[in-house]
């Protein structure tokens, strides 16, 4: 199993060697903290931290 890896620009937490949402291949596996965002829209979680796509997130990527 490949380790998570969050995305520096967009903080979206995946598998991959880049980022599914942004495409952009700057990764860290250094990141701490996490939320999992479902529905974007009626989240007042995701408008603060503003994540507009459902999956999960990191809060701080070094």
């Amino acid at each position: 199993m490949t380790k998570e890896r969050a995305c520096r620009t967009c903080h979206l937490i995946t598998h991959k060697t880049f980022c599914p949402k942004c495409k952009t291949p700057t990764l860290s596996d250094d990141f701490s903290g996490a939320v999992i965002i479902l529905d974007p829209q009626n989240s007042l979680i995701a408008r603060r931290l503003n994540f507009d796509v459902r999956g999960k997130y990191a809060l701080r990527v070094r």
